[in-house]
């Protein structure tokens, strides 16, 4: 068997893997310490309203939901890849990846953008 390094097939994924990983700890950290502050009287929704009327936190949270669903596809083709010895059944895990992927980024983009400071 030789010896192939970056080319074999499996280290770009697994570096992206990593690297997604450690890019969203931060980005997780401040959209929960942000977003999701508990208040004496629940969740408060004005503060996050306004929040997300400022394009610095519409581009931390769309590339939170970029990374976080490339990171959740990438994951779970690489365990199919490991343990489904199928390629159809592979390639049919790969498609429902990706179409949940794709519908939670419409609905996500959705969200973000449709969020408005009410009158």
């Amino acid at each position: 068997m030789r010896d192939r390094g970056i080319g074999s097939g499996g280290a770009l994924p697994w570096l992206n893997q990593r690297i997604t990983g450690i890019v969203l700890t931060p980005i997780l950290l401040t959209h929960l310490l942000t977003m999701h502050r508990y208040h004496k009287h629940g969740l408060a929704w004005n503060d996050v309203i306004a929040l997300l009327n400022k394009p610095y936190w519409k581009v931390l949270e769309v590339s939170f939901l970029v990374l976080a669903l490339y990171h959740a596809v990438n994951g779970g083709y690489s365990l199919a890849q490991d343990y489904v010895k199928k390629p159809g059944a592979r390639l049919t895990i790969f498609g429902v990846l990706m179409l949940m992927a794709l519908a939670l980024l419409a609905f996500g983009l959705v969200t973000v953008f449709s969020i408005k400071q009410p009158v």
